[in-house]
C-alpha cells in the first residue's frame, strides 16, 4: 500500500458523495472509478471496494443518527455552554448542549450592564436554566445563497434557541471538562492580545496564534479574501511546521529525541483546541503527528500517504467534513503542492521558487474559489509571492515572540510589538490599496457541473505537463476560464428574479444570450438608532450580503441599466455599493419634480465621478434590446411627487407581459388607468410592498393580472402586505407570490415559454 493510500482516499470521496447525493451522476462516478482501479490498479481493487462500502455505510449510519430529539413546543431549557460566547453589539451567540443535543443559542442583550454581566458570567462549562423558543435555521432565500440550515446540520445542530432572558441566579459554573478548560485558556489568551497589543495588530495576531478572526477589520478581511491571501490568516501546515520545528529544537536540548517526540504527540491535540479546531489546523496537526509517530518507530511515511491517512481519519471522525470549504481547500492545495514538489525543486532561483508554489496553489484551488466565491483575483499569484515569505519569516515569528514575551512580562514584548506594528500597518495598507483601488478581479459566477469537470480536467492536464517541464498545459486552464466567462453569452435562457431583500425592492432582468442585464432598484438597509454598546462591528447590509453576492454568482461584471424607481432608502439604499462594485453603463432616475433627496443627490454625484450616463426618464421614454422593448409609463414629466414619482415599466418577456410599478399609490394608479385605458399585464409587481394605499379595485379591474408578486419583508414593522390587498387579489383568482413567504421569485424563459419558481417550499 506504500504510496497508494491516496487511491483509498479518492474511493472514500466518491462513496460518501454517492451516499449523500443519492444521484445517478454520483453513482456513475463511483462506478467509473472502481472500473479504473480494476483495469489499472488491480491489486488495489479489492481494498478500494471494501473501503468504498465501509465509508458508504459509515456515512449512512452517521446521517441517520443526525436527527433532533427536541420539539418546537419546548419552552424551558437547561443548557450547558460547550463553546465560548461571542458578543457583537447587542447580540450574543454560542453553542450549547441541551439533553445531549447541540443548539445554536442567539440572545439579544437588553442593556449595557447585562452585557458586562454576561461576558463575565458565561464561560464554557456554565449551566443555565432559561425560558425561550426553538426555531429551525433559515433556508436560503435567494439563488446561490449560503445554506445556513445545511451548514448547521453538518455540525449536528438542528435548532436555534432564543432565550427570553439569561439571569445570573439561574446559572452556575459546573466542573469544566478538560476540553472546556482549554477553551477557557484560549479565550484568556485572545483577551490578553486584545488588552496588551497595539490596536492595528490585534486582529492579525489573534488570527495567527489562536485562529480567531473576529477582531479583524471588516474591510481588511474582505481585502484578504478578494486578493486570494485569506489562507495566510488561517493556521495551516506552515504554522504547524514552524512551531513543531521550533519546539522540537528546544525539547531535544532537555530530553531525548524519543521523549521530545512523545511530548509533541501529546501537545499537538491540545494545540488543535487552542487554535480553534478548524479543518486546516486539524489537517496540519494530524499530518505532523503521523510524521512524528512514523519517525518514532524508525519508519518513513511518504508525504502523500501521510496526507491521505490524515484525510481518511478526519472523514472517519466526521464524514460531513467533506463539504467544509476549509477542509476542501486545505487538502486540495496541499495535495497539489506535494504532487508538484519536483517542479518546485527544479527551480534554481528564489524568485521561481516563490512563483511556482503560488501558481500551483492558485490553480489547484481555482474550481473551489469560483464555485464558492464566484471570482478570482488576478493579483493573487504576485501578492502571494510577496506575502507568503513576509508572513512566514517576519509577521508569524514576530507574533509568536511578542505573545511569548508578553506572557512573561509585557515590558519584554515592547520592542517586538513596535516592529510588528510597523510591518502589519504597512501590509494592511498594501492589501487595502490593491483590494479597493486596484482590485483586478475576474467575476466568473458559479460554474455549472460541466464547467467544474472542465476545470478539473484542464488543471490535471496542466499539472501533468508541468511535471514534464512543459508549460503549455496551463493554456487549457485559460481556455476553460474563457469559456466560463463567455458562457452567459451563449445561454439561450433569460430570467426575471425578484430578490428577497426584506422590506424593499430589487428586480434582476437578464435577456437571453446576455443581450442586456438590468437591475430595477437595489433595496437598502434602513438606518437604526442604536446606543454605543449596541453597535455591531459587522453590520448586516442588504447590498453587500444579498444583492452583490447574487450578481456575482450569476457572473455579472457590468449592468447595462441600473433603474432607480424613486428615492426611498428601501429602493436605492444599496445603489452606491452596486456602482462601486460593478461597471454600470446607465443610471435611470425619475424626472419627477426635480427635487432630489440627499441620498439620491449623493448617488448622482457618485455616478458623475464614475462617468456613468444618467438618464432622467418619464412617460413616453422607451428602449429596446435583444428584441425586447421596455416602455416607461410613469411618471409624467412634471407633477409626480413622493411614491407617485416612481418609474413604472412595461415589458413583454418570455411570452408574458410585465408591469413593474415601484411604489405608486392610488393617485398614480388612477393616472395610469386614465392615460392607458387598454393596459393589461400578466404579471404585476404589486406596488409599495402591498400597502393598502395601492393596488386598488379600479386598477386591478383594468390590469387583470394572472400573477401578483409582492416584494415584502418577513414580519415587517409596517404589517405589509395589507389584508385588503390580499383579499382584492384573491377575489380575482390572481396567484400571489410573496418574497416573505416564498423567498426569491424567479421566472426563467426561452423564447415565448417560461417557468416560475420560488426558493422556499
Amino acid at each position: 500500500m506504500r504510496g497508494n493510500v491516496v487511491y483509498i482516499a479518492v474511493a472514500a470521496i466518491f462513496s460518501i458523495t454517492a451516499a449523500y447525493a443519492r444521484s445517478t451522476v454520483a453513482w456513475l462516478f463511483l462506478i467509473l472509478y472502481v472500473l479504473f482501479l480494476f483495469i489499472r490498479k488491480r491489486r488495489l481493487f479489492l481494498v478500494s471496494v471494501v473501503a468504498s462500502c465501509l465509508f458508504y455505510l459509515h456515512f449512512v449510519y452517521v446521517d441517520q443518527q443526525n436527527n433532533t430529539h427536541l420539539s418546537d413546543n419546548m419552552t424551558v431549557f437547561l443548557f450547558r455552554l460547550t463553546a465560548p460566547i461571542t458578543i457583537e453589539g447587542d447580540r450574543l451567540q454560542t453553542i450549547v448542549n441541551v439533553n445531549g443535543e447541540k443548539l445554536q443559542l442567539v440572545y439579544y442583550i437588553k442593556s449595557s450592564r447585562e452585557k458586562q454581566l454576561l461576558s463575565s458570567l458565561l464561560t464554557p462549562g456554565t449551566i443555565c436554566k432559561v425560558k425561550g423558543t426553538l426555531e429551525r435555521p433559515a433556508l436560503p432565500r435567494n439563488p446561490n445563497a449560503f445554506h445556513y440550515r445545511r451548514y448547521l446540520r453538518f455540525h449536528h445542530i438542528h435548532w436555534i434557541l432564543t432565550p427570553q432572558s439569561i439571569l445570573s441566579q439561574n446559572c452556575h459554573l459546573s466542573s469544566p471538562t478538560i476540553y472546556e478548560q482549554l477553551l477557557s485558556l484560549r479565550e484568556k489568551g485572545i483577551r490578553q492580545i486584545e488588552d496588551h497589543f497595539p490596536a492595528e495588530t490585534v486582529g492579525i495576531v489573534q488570527a495567527l496564534i489562536y485562529g480567531e478572526r473576529k477582531q479583524l477589520d471588516e474591510a481588511l478581511l474582505e481585502g484578504y479574501q478578494k486578493l486570494g491571501l485569506i489562507h495566510l490568516l488561517a493556521i495551516s501546515g506552515l504554522h504547524v511546521t514552524l512551531l513543531v520545528g521550533a519546539v522540537f529544537f528546544l525539547l531535544i536540548r532537555l530530553f531525548t529525541r524519543e521523549t521530545a517526540t512523545i511530548m509533541l504527540l501529546l501537545l499537538l491535540p491540545v494545540y488543535v483546541v487552542l487554535t480553534g479546531s478548524s479543518p486546516s489546523v486539524i489537517r496540519a496537526c494530524l499530518t505532523a503527528m503521523l510524521f512524528l509517530a512514523a519517525n518514532y518507530r524508525k519508519m518513513t511515511l511518504p508525504p502523500l500517504d501521510t496526507l491521505s491517512i490524515a484525510f481518511l481519519l478526519m472523514l472517519i471522525a466526521d464524514p460531513y467534513m467533506l463539504w467544509d470549504v476549509g477542509f476542501q481547500l486545505s487538502f486540495t492545495v496541499t495535495f497539489a503542492l506535494i504532487l508538484s514538489s519536483r517542479v518546485i525543486m527544479f527551480c534554481d532561483s528564489t524568485l521561481w521558487r516563490l512563483f511556482w508554489p503560488a501558481l500551483i496553489a492558485q490553480l489547484s484551488a481555482l474550481p473551489l474559489l469560483v464555485y464558492y466565491f464566484f471570482e478570482m483575483s488576478l493579483w493573487s499569484i504576485i501578492l502571494n509571492m510577496i506575502f507568503v515569505p513576509l508572513y512566514s519569516f517576519i509577521i508569524l515569528p514576530l507574533s509568536v515572540i511578542s505573545v511569548a514575551a508578553c506572557a512573561m512580562n509585557p515590558l519584554f514584548s515592547v520592542p517586538f510589538m513596535w516592529l510588528l506594528q510597523k510591518v502589519i500597518v504597512w501590509s494592511d495598507k498594501v492589501v487595502l490599496l490593491f483590494s479597493s483601488s486596484y482590485p483586478l478581479s475576474l467575476t466568473l459566477g458559479r460554474p455549472s457541473f460541466f464547467l467544474l469537470i472542465g476545470y478539473v480536467a484542464a488543471i490535471l492536464v496542466a499539472f501533468v505537463q508541468m511535471e514534464k517541464r512543459r508549460y503549455w498545459g496551463i493554456g487549457w486552464v485559460v481556455i476553460v476560464i474563457a469559456l466560463h466567462a463567455l458562457s452567459p453569452y451563449i445561454d439561450r435562457y433569460g430570467e426575471v428574479v425578484f430578490l428577497d431583500v426584506g422590506q424593499g425592492d430589487c428586480i434582476y432582468i437578464e435577456l437571453p444570450y446576455r443581450k442586456a442585464v438590468y437591475l430595477i432598484d437595489t433595496s437598502g438597509t434602513l438606518p437604526q438608532q442604536r446606543e454605543t454598546w449596541q453597535q455591531r462591528k459587522r453590520k448586516w447590509d442588504v447590498g453587500k450580503d444579498v444583492v452583490i453576492p447574487f450578481l456575482k454568482s450569476n457572473g455579472v461584471r457590468s449592468l447595462d441599466k441600473l433603474i432607480t424607481t424613486h428615492e426611498d432608502v428601501d429602493h436605492i439604499g444599496a445603489a452606491e455599493e452596486i456602482i462601486r462594485t460593478f461597471a454600470v453603463k446607465e443610471l435611470l432616475v425619475s424626472k419627477g419634480d426635480g427635487n432630489h433627496s440627499p441620498l439620491q443627490a449623493k448617488l448622482l454625484q457618485l455616478a458623475r465621478q464614475k462617468h456613468i450616463h444618467v438618464l432622467n426618464v418619464a412617460r413616453g421614454d422607451r428602449w429596446s434590446a435583444g428584441g425586447t422593448s421596455f416602455y416607461v409609463l410613469h411618471p409624467s414629466a412634471t407633477d409626480a411627487k413622493d411614491n407617485n414619482n416612481s418609474i413604472v415599466l412595461y415589458a413583454k418577456l418570455g411570452g408574458v407581459s410585465w408591469l413593474f410599478t415601484g411604489d405608486i399609490e392610488e393617485a398614480g394608479e388612477k393616472e395610469l388607468v386614465n392615460v392607458f385605458p387598454r393596459l393589461k399585464a400578466d404579471v404585476l409587481k404589486v406596488a409599495h410592498h402591498g400597502s393598502a394605499t395601492s393596488t386598488t379595485e379600479l386598477f386591478l379591474d383594468q390590469i387583470q393580472p394572472k400573477i401578483a408578486v409582492i416584494s415584502v419583508g418577513e414580519h415587517n414593522r409596517y404589517h405589509h402586505p395589507s389584508p385588503s390587498v390580499i383579499e382584492r387579489l384573491q377575489k380575482r383568482n390572481t396567484l400571489i407570490l410573496r418574497t416573505d413567504q416564498h423567498g426569491a421569485v424567479r421566472y426563467t424563459y426561452v423564447k415565448n415559454h417560461g417557468t416560475f419558481s420560488v426558493m422556499l417550499p
